[in-house]
């Protein structure tokens, strides 16, 4: 397992190096990007703290300092999650206030390297320093049980809990920055960076676990190594990735994939609903509905153009039930949800639903068309939204349409649309005759 560890470790600071040259390059042709300044000094940070770690002993013996080695590339990393967080603030703004949230991290991350090199210092006239994260055996092929020096110990701490509030930081800037992002890349890229830092802080646990395990139990001192290893290698993937896929992605086709994948899924999305209204509108299908394997191939060949052509679908199945749609019903069907505790655009997209259910069991009994003013009911009546923003655009319009197929599949539609067309059923002439 702790050569595995070591194995991914080592692929990790191999991409590490190749992330990093080709920000660099763009850096070189944009040097006043900030954000892209702030994202190379993290990816810089990273990749010389990951290539120094399989060194450390050489290193160490070159300069005849115990763990100097390991003090530089603890300080690059809490570098590299200061410059993390600088790199997502200046994505946002590049203001004023903006400006001196770097610059607060900034002094906050120089005062916890100094007290860490103070740290340090003091421990040096200790023959018997180690990391407590892991055995000095898993580093320098030594076997040795040193104790806890509480200074060292301290310094650990300090390193820690920076790093840990850093991530942390990440996490709420990178998931905040996520909620608004538009391009699709940079959003999933974006989320990336959340779950590596996330990985970060199991990375934190970990090593306050092998500092309390480490020394016990031999045994549990290796499975901890591993373990922290992982979770750090893994971090830094993860955010490598998710960092550098918005400006890489695009060239090797990742931008065309995911929006075809996204029509694929909201293709199926509409289906639930699409289906409904086919089952009683077979003439709304503008080509014969595609079945089993080849149909979900010939789906996802085509998808954007299917998405178009079932939204296109649901939406002639609404102008041709309108009729039948009774503002009785909407009424009805309002009241239903709001006992069954659903708000806001839960609530609308269940209105929507027993709606359009109820013009189509209406429609499939033979019900005559309502002779109500439907002009009201101008469906899909979409989120609630201000009167200025105007109709639903196509991806809001799918969005919705697919909220609408989930309620209308839902035990709570099928039970409002049943009681819904039953009390109207004594309203018609034919169920009088009946």
């Amino acid at each position: 397992m702790v050569s595995l560890a070591r194995g991914i470790m080592i692929a990790v600071t191999l991409i590490c190096w190749g992330m990093s040259l080709y920000k660099l390059r763009d850096l070189a042709r944009d040097r006043g990007n900030r954000p892209l300044r702030a994202l190379c000094l993290a990816l810089i940070a990273i990749t010389i703290s990951m290539t120094l770690q399989p060194l450390m002993p050489k290193i160490d013996q070159l300069f005849g300092i115990p763990d100097i080695t390991r003090l530089t590339s603890n300080c690059l990393s809490l570098m590299c999650a200061t410059a993390a967080q600088a790199f997502l603030l200046y994505m946002t703004s590049g203001d004023v206030s903006t400006q001196r949230r770097v610059r607060r991290r900034t002094i906050a991350l120089a005062l916890t390297i100094t007290v860490m090199i103070v740290m340090f210092v003091v421990t040096l006239s200790d023959g018997s320093r180690s990391d407590p994260r892991v055995r000095p055996a898993e580093y320098y092929g030594e076997p040795s049980h040193p104790p806890f020096h509480i200074v060292y110990l301290a310094y650990l701490f300090v390193y820690l809990a920076y790093l840990g509030w850093s991530l942390t930081q990440v996490v709420v800037l990178a998931n905040r920055y996520a909620r608004i992002a538009h391009r699709p890349l940079l959003r999933f890229g974006l989320r990336m960076i959340t779950v590596g830092s996330l990985w970060g802080l199991a990375y934190v646990a970990a090593k306050l676990v092998a500092v309390a395990l480490g020394n016990r139990s031999p045994d549990w001192a290796l499975i901890t190594d591993a373990v922290v290893v992982l979770t750090f290698s893994t971090s830094i993937l993860l955010v490598l990735i998710g960092s550098t896929i918005p400006s890489w992605g695009p060239r090797v086709g990742l931008d065309r994939l995911w929006v075809g994948a996204a029509a694929f899924r909201d293709y199926y999305r509409l289906y639930p609903l699409w289906t409904q209204i086919h089952a009683v509108l077979p003439e709304i299908a503008l080509l014969p509905s595609p079945s089993g394997v080849r149909g979900a191939l010939s789906i996802a060949r085509d998808a954007s153009l299917r998405r178009v052509r079932i939204t296109v679908e649901i939406l002639d199945g609404y102008a041709t039930l309108r009729p039948w749609m009774s503002t009785a019903v909407l009424a009805q069907a309002q009241s239903a949800a709001q006992e069954g505790g659903l708000v806001g655009e839960q609530q609308t997209a269940m209105v929507e639903a027993v709606v359009i259910g109820a013009a189509l069991a209406s429609r499939l009994d033979g019900v005559p068309p309502s002779s109500e003013a439907t002009e009201a009911l101008a469906l899909p009546l979409g989120p609630p939204r201000d009167s200025a923003a105007g109709d639903l655009d196509a991806a809001d319009q799918v969005t919705w349409l697919a909220q609408v197929a989930r309620a209308i599949a839902t035990p709570m539609a099928g039970m409002i649309i049943k009681r819904v067309t039953s009390d109207a059923l004594p309203l018609t002439p034919q169920s009088s005759e009946r």
